[in-house]
């Protein structure tokens, strides 16, 4: 579709933070604010690349950044269990997130974070009907949603089904949503301005072989149905994610990348730089700034200092920027590199 005028800004704008307390890295994980500061944990990376036969490790720290130019320390807590790639989002006090991966494969467990004075307190909530990896997650009207996903991390088949838990009643369990239109999606991404769900992009698979979507999805109120919105401008697979609202109302798709690389692992060329806004109002699609990119580094190192465009990585806004933490930036390569985006105040 045809884009609104404005042009592709430079990536000359972005702020790099400290690392994550890690040399490698980590995809995967998930992140808010919680008392004022910025928390992130679980995710995966592997010991070396792929081609060199690495293993993948999942994360159980807790990473917690207490200012813009600070540097990041260790929570006493942990996770309950290493893991990552959940489906996530977030409130104004609490993190949540839905199934994931560990090294059995898929999960069902769901957890609420909070912060407990200087350390943190995980709260077990209803079990996801099925294991389910992969999956996008927002919070809509009061009510945490898990869209679409896999029930093995090796699946081809992917889910179109859409779950919905009340966080003010989480007891009464899961509710069957409408489920998505079309083919099931994984790595798709999710955003709420509060009211309504959105979700975009993703991979589908036709006759085995994945195709990246170009697919956004509106639904107004939980229990309400789909409406399919204008594509987006080229296909995103692993959109960081949840995507963030600007002040304007537009929601911001950061990252992703648009085509399955067909050569060899090693000479995979990165991730899009590109990144784009949706606004909902007038239903059009813009570009944003694009992500910094120094070029890739050590080609058999498990990770990259970066920046370099990542995908699979958690965005929150915090002290009015909007900050990418992580990620994947080639194929089995992670980046602790940390980068943020100055708002308008």
């Amino acid at each position: 579709m045809a884009l609104t005028s404005m042009p592709n800004q430079p990536a000359k704008g972005w702020k790099t933070l400290a690392p994550l307390p890690d040399p490698i890295g980590y995809a995967g994980m998930v992140a808010g604010v919680l008392d004022g500061r910025l928390v992130v944990t679980g995710g995966t990376q592997w010991s070396h690349p792929l081609w060199l036969k690495g293993t993948r490790k999942f994360n159980d720290e807790i990473f917690v950044l207490d200012s813009i130019e600070g540097s990041w320390c260790r929570a006493r807590a942990h996770l309950t269990e290493p893991c990552g790639h959940f489906a996530t989002a977030t409130t104004a006090d609490a993190i949540y997130f839905a199934g994931g991966t560990d090294p059995k494969g898929c999960r069902t467990a769901v957890y609420e974070l909070r912060a407990a004075g200087d350390d943190y307190v995980f709260r077990r909530l209803p079990d996801l009907p099925k294991p389910t990896g992969y999956a996008a997650g927002a919070i809509a009207s009061g009510r945490f949603f898990v869209l679409g996903g896999v029930a093995d991390p090796a699946s081809t088949s992917p889910s179109r089904e859409v779950w919905s838990l009340d966080l003010k009643k989480p007891d009464a369990g899961w509710t069957r949503e409408t489920d998505l239109p079309g083919l099931g999606l994984l790595v798709s991404s999710g955003g709420s301005d509060g009211d309504s769900l959105f979700v975009f992009g993703g991979m589908t698979f036709v006759e085995g072989k994945p195709v990246p979507s170009t697919t956004a999805y509106r639904m107004d109120q939980p229990g309400g149905s789909w409406e399919r919105l204008p594509d987006i401008p080229e296909p995103r697979v692993g959109i960081n994610s949840p995507c963030p609202v600007l002040a304007d109302g537009a929601i911001w798709l950061v990252g992703g990348y648009a085509t399955v690389w067909p050569g060899a692992q090693r000479d995979h060329p990165g991730f899009a730089a590109e990144t784009f806004r949706y606004q909902p109002s007038t239903r059009t699609w813009s570009h944003g700034p694009s992500l910094p990119n120094v070029g890739a580094g050590d080609r058999d190192a498990p990770g990259d200092a970066g920046p370099v465009p990542p995908i699979g990585a958690p965005v929150v806004v915090w002290k009015n920027h909007v900050i990418v933490i992580g990620g994947e930036v080639r194929i089995s390569t992670r980046t602790p590199a940390v980068i943020a985006w100055p708002l308008t105040p």
